[in-house]
């Protein structure tokens, strides 16, 4: 009976531990939610680039899907990823500056460039390895205006 007891105590703390900080940092949720967009955006990106650097032999499939799959995330990016409240140093795991807040119209320009690369890109790399290559560089552009204006770098 000890042990049940005991075992409740143990769930009982780590739920309110578990409350707790959900209560601490509100945009925890919205925060893993970009970064997992991100995250598959830049595994996407990857396979890319290894065929624009020669790292990868270029294939079609592959590289029509990684860029389909870059075009439907960045159709997806929105403020709404951003809430107000999730910046770094604010919210946990956040790389995203204050002056995204501040210039929203700048960084909604950006996400509408980021689309236009992407979209290039589906059509890029479904021809060639010399496709892909001018994607990249559309593509690599669009990602580092965001990045330079909008995400602290990380340490």
């Amino acid at each position: 009976m000890k042990r049940v007891f005991l075992a409740a105590a143990v769930l009982a703390s780590v739920a309110t531990v578990s409350i707790a900080q959900d209560a601490e940092d509100p945009f925890a949720d919205a925060v893993e939610m970009r970064h997992g967009l991100m995250l598959q955006m830049a595994t996407d990106i990857g396979k890319l680039g290894a065929m624009a650097k020669g790292e990868a032999d270029y294939d079609a499939a592959v590289a029509t899907k990684a860029s389909a799959n870059i075009a439907a995330i960045a159709s997806v990016i929105s403020m709404d990823q951003f809430p107000a409240g999730s910046e770094y140093q604010a919210s946990a795991d956040s790389f995203a500056l204050p002056a995204l807040w501040a210039s929203q119209d700048d960084f909604l320009t950006k996400v509408a460039d980021l689309n236009t690369a992407a979209a290039a890109m589906q059509v890029a790399a479904a021809t060639d390895v010399e496709g892909v290559k001018a994607g990249m560089a559309q593509l690599g552009a669009a990602c580092s205006a965001c990045h330079k204006a909008y995400r602290q770098p990380e340490e």
